[in-house]
């Protein structure tokens, strides 16, 4: 048996063997992989210092397309740019030296452009992307005040597809969003939360859903708690109360939602991250919206496993969740949904439970290659399929791969020639699946009524015989062939091409492709 062959078997076996674990586990009753933790610990970076790469005061965080990983650093007056999790988040680089004063959240939109809420200036800071040379582009907000446009105190923003920016205040103890409609021109759209009595303490994180619904942070010591407003800025209510039992908050700063509508909550006054199930779409106006607690991860302390007063979090291609740790002064990486740790969240994962970094499905069924027994769902199971990852026309044998298929180019559609320039060349291509074309063979007869002169290498015509018999020899070339001969006479002509695969199955001809007809007159 070739290497070839040998590997591909030892991977049939390792399906089987997954598949047969999958199998058990279901009917045992036993938690599969969907009831794994929802976080695992995948390591740190950043400490308490001065030098690049340490934190003094790490708040808000992002992440790019690209899985760099962007941190605001309020002590130091910067944001902090990290390389993805495959290069060690290194530090790449800083952004808005000599431009930021005191740096709290960060955002990225759609176009990875950065915007940067700072408290100390009264505004978001816009920079181009990192990898367009994160130039400065435009400042949104006036300053101190009251008035619309005018930021005190911002901490945190989002950004919606229209790169409208949503920002908390804490001044101002509101949420108000902005429209750019020019390189220097902003325009305030409304603001919320400034009622009697005043529905905030203190603003801080804010997240928004498909619905266009807003949801926002109060970082209040006594009455911490998130609230959820529609996408007018009318209040719907708190969804998540004050405490430090399960499903509760005290003090939380920063929020996000992952691709299944889960809410996250950077619980900071009890040193943890909680994960919420998503809202409805519709909610009923005569019941309380509340959130229902779906796994907590933290608690207070140093160690691996352990969080102290976090501040915000992101999550980043490769199913990672990063989360500033402000009171450690790091930025801690986990993995997040993820159980068999291959990169794709367990929600969309078409192979829950076994490790599949390229969730490739072949037939688009929903069920990986790696544990779905026919991957091109041609009926014929991977562990015999010869090609087990195409699906290619006809499967006269029932190997699994399409039959070898010829078709005739040259010499074309015409159907007559002049005697004194007759063609001259047979050409076409060729195909045999994963398998590979191993001859292709024409034969050329010339016609008269049921009988055929079959062409002979060399250059004449045998004698007269059945058309249904054609006598073969070889063209030159395969996916791409070629064969050439002599024509004298005139009258019809008939040419047939078939291809050999790989194994021995040979084309049949008979059909439009690989059979063509014309006359010499």
């Amino acid at each position: 048996m070739s290497f070839a062959s040998t590997s591909l078997a030892a991977l049939r076996r390792r399906r089987g063997i997954a598949l047969c674990a999958l199998a058990l586990c279901a009917a045992l009753g036993a938690p599969g992989p969907a009831a794994a933790a929802l976080f695992a610990p995948d390591g740190a970076f950043g400490s308490a210092g001065t030098a690049n790469g340490r934190f003094a005061e790490p708040a808000g965080i992002d992440t790019d397309d690209a899985g760099r990983v962007y941190v605001a650093d309020s002590a130091r007056g910067r944001l902090e740019v990290y390389d993805d999790a495959a290069a060690g988040n290194k530090f790449l680089g800083t952004v808005g030296d000599g431009v930021l004063v005191r740096p709290v959240g960060v955002t990225l939109d759609i176009r990875d452009r950065i915007y940067v809420t700072d408290e100390v200036l009264g505004s978001v800071v816009m920079f181009d992307a990192f990898v367009d040379g994160h130039d400065l582009r435009r400042r949104f907000g006036k300053g101190d005040g009251t008035a619309l446009g005018y930021l005190s105190q911002p901490r945190f923003a989002v950004t919606d597809r229209a790169s409208r920016v949503y920002v908390t205040e804490r001044g101002n103890a509101r949420v108000q969003w902005l429209k750019p409609t020019s390189r220097d021109r902003v325009e305030p759209v409304a603001a919320f939360g400034v009622g009697e009595p005043p529905e905030f303490l203190d603003p801080e994180g804010l997240a928004r859903d498909g619905e266009g619904r807003v949801y926002v942070s109060d970082q209040s010591s006594a009455d911490g708690e998130v609230r959820l407003y529609d996408p007018r800025g009318f209040p719907l209510g708190q969804i998540i109360g004050p405490g430090s039992g399960a499903g509760q908050v005290s003090s939380p700063r920063g929020l996000m939602r992952d691709p299944f509508g889960r809410l996250l909550v950077a619980d900071s006054g009890n040193s943890r991250v909680q994960v919420f199930a998503p809202l409805p779409e519709t909610l009923d106006p005569n019941v309380p919206a509340r959130m229902r607690l779906v796994e907590s991860y933290g608690s207070a302390g140093t160690g691996p496993g352990n969080l102290l007063q976090p501040a915000a979090a992101a999550l980043a291609p490769g199913a990672l969740l990063y989360v500033t740790d402000a009171g450690n002064g790091r930025v801690v990486r986990l993995h997040y949904d993820d159980a068999d740790t291959d990169g794709a969240l367990d929600e969309r994962d078409n192979c829950p439970g076994l490790a599949n970094p390229r969730q490739r499905d072949t037939d688009r069924d929903r069920q990986g290659d790696e544990c779905d027994p026919d991957d091109d769902n041609d009926t014929v199971a991977d562990a015999s399929d010869r090609c087990p990852t195409t699906r290619r026309g006809q499967d006269a044998n029932r190997d699994g791969c399409g039959d070898p298929r010829s078709r005739i180019l040259i010499p074309g559609d015409r159907a007559t020639f002049r005697s004194s320039r007759p063609p001259t060349l047979v050409a076409g291509r060729a195909s045999a699946d994963e398998l590979g074309v191993t001859a292709v063979e024409i034969a050329l007869a010339q016609v008269r009524g049921r009988t055929c002169r079959w062409y002979r290498p060399g250059g004449r015509f045998g004698p007269r015989t059945s058309c249904a018999a054609p006598q073969f020899f070889a063209a030159k070339g395969l996916e791409r062939w070629r064969a050439r001969f002599g024509l004298r006479g005139r009258g019809s002509y008939r040419v047939l091409s078939r291809a050999t695969q790989r194994g021995g199955l040979v084309e049949l001809p008979g059909d439009a492709r690989d059979t063509q007809t014309f006359r010499i007159r």
